[in-house]
């Protein structure tokens, strides 16, 4: 996992914005309750990156779930990723003009949150900024997307029901800290305590051995989708859980981040097959409608702090 540590322009950016910005209003006409950044600051970034190693689109520090949940900020962010972030959404259901999706315009952001935010309200905050600071519009629009339906295989499904905790829980890890690799068992799979929904991989000689405990479907089929290269599949086993169960697959042409892999071979099964014979599931070629955010109007130049 990359570690991200302050640097002088984010702190720049951050005592900036305490000296020349005023709280942004708590409510959006109509007085219903909508989050706000307590405090914001919004400039144009230059073309060349501030600091290296940068991440090309754009690197975020701090916010909820992190060691520093009470200050963003968002360094030479690319406009389509604050709006990917914002909307919470991949780029294919983003929509805009060329500069808006373009590589050529970034910003830096820095921002004061609420103490108690989650992930979910730190997007609505920035969401709120792009239409406050850019005067942001849009409309939704259905699109058809390629995709995978997890469902039941023929001969039922192979889930165990979720076992309740054995004993004391060992302490969870703390918010914006590194999960530490569990201990394996024999066959190479991560030993998670029962009874605490998680999930743990471990890659081997080509093979990758997953263990999940309280999952649902629906979070199987998104750890899947991460596994197939961002491949949109759509949970409709009709299935509820929690249940625990293992998964082991060739690491062929899978994303292995997070995993200690190599480049030997060792038999295992594919994706596609390990599902259907380990689970009793199965991924069938689909197609699902989903939301495209179509952007109608976005400042190129945002309004002053």
């Amino acid at each position: 996992m990359k570690r991200f540590r302050r640097r002088p322009l984010a702190a720049a950016l951050l005592a900036a914005s305490l000296m020349s910005c005023a709280p942004i209003g708590a409510q959006d006409q109509g007085g219903a309750p909508s989050p706000r950044f307590e405090v914001a600051s919004v400039r144009a970034a230059g073309q060349r990156p501030p600091y290296n190693p940068i991440d090309a689109s754009g690197e975020v520090e701090g916010g909820p779930g992190t060691g520093d949940p009470t200050r963003m900020t968002f360094t030479w962010f690319l406009a389509r990723v604050l709006l990917m972030k914002a909307f919470a959404l991949p780029l294919d259901q983003i929509s805009g003009s060329d500069w808006v999706m373009g590589q050529d315009t970034r910003f830096d952001i820095s921002a004061l949150v609420p103490a108690g935010t989650t992930k979910k309200q730190a997007n609505e905050m920035l969401l709120n900024l792009l239409k406050e600071r850019f005067h942001l519009t849009y409309h939704s629009e259905k699109k058809n997307f390629d995709a995978y339906a997890l469902v039941v295989a023929k001969g039922g499904p192979k889930l165990k029901d979720a076992a309740p905790a054995d004993g004391p829980l060992p302490e969870a890890p703390g918010p914006g800290t590194i999960a530490t690799a569990a201990p394996l068992d024999r066959d190479g799979f991560p030993q998670l305590p029962a009874g605490r929904p998680g999930f743990q991989g471990s890659g081997q000689n080509g093979v990758t051995r997953w263990t999940f405990r309280m999952a649902t479907p629906q979070e199987l089929a998104s750890r899947l989708q991460f596994m197939l290269r961002g491949s949109r599949i759509v949970d409709k086993t009709g299935l509820t859980g929690p249940y625990d169960f293992t998964l082991e697959c060739s690491t062929a042409g899978l994303l292995g981040r997070g995993l200690v892999t190599d480049t030997a071979s060792d038999p295992a099964p594919d994706l596609f097959s390990a599902v259907e014979r380990q689970l009793g599931l199965k991924l069938e070629k689909s197609k699902t409608q989903l939301d495209v955010i179509v952007i109608d109007h976005m400042d190129k130049t945002p309004t002053e702090n």
